[in-house]
């Protein structure tokens, strides 16, 4: 495939997304060897049906997500995108009550693209910067108490990637 048609199928992907259409996934990811880890969010690689279980949750506290692409490069079998992701906090993110906050977060991805569909996904997205917009001044007397739970979990993991049990603060 030609470097166009990978940013189109990219493209569509993230149409798929937005639209919350996870059952048509399958139209340009490749279900038999798909995987994809989420930096800082997905505890290592994941497959497609751990993905869109993710997706699913993630939808539950943010009804309204969207994902914008920004800028997109592809080289051979390979698209880099710089997207806008986007949301409103009106639903129960990861066991914390909603807040009813928007927020605007940058996200990197990198996605290989085999035969016509995507059969590997690296994605960053800027989390910390997320939580801050959803939990911070009134929401969070309202809601990160039950919000650290979700930041607690991505400590702990953090930590565990480092060998630690659970993560060490500095003096």
């Amino acid at each position: 495939m030609t470097s166009e048609q990978n940013k189109r199928v990219y493209a569509r992907y993230i149409e798929l997304l937005n639209a919350q259409d996870f059952a048509a996934l399958p139209e340009v990811v490749d279900p038999e060897r798909y995987r994809e880890i989420c930096v800082g969010f997905t505890p290592g690689w994941v497959d497609l049906p751990e993905a869109v279980t993710s997706l699913e949750k993630v939808v539950v506290g943010i009804p309204d997500l969207n994902a914008r692409i920004d800028d997109m490069v592809s080289e051979d079998d390979r698209v880099y995108a710089r997207l806008t992701v986007t949301g409103t906090n009106s639903g129960r993110f990861f066991g914390a009550p909603p807040t009813g906050r928007s927020y605007e977060a940058s996200m990197f991805d990198y996605a290989k693209i085999e035969d016509g569909r995507i059969v590997e996904r690296i994605q960053q997205s800027d989390t910390l910067s997320q939580l801050r917009q959803m939990y911070s001044g009134a929401a969070r007397k309202a809601g990160l108490a039950a919000g650290a739970g979700l930041l607690g979990a991505v400590l702990l993991a953090l930590g565990r990637r480092r060998g630690r049990e659970t993560p060490t603060r500095r003096r």
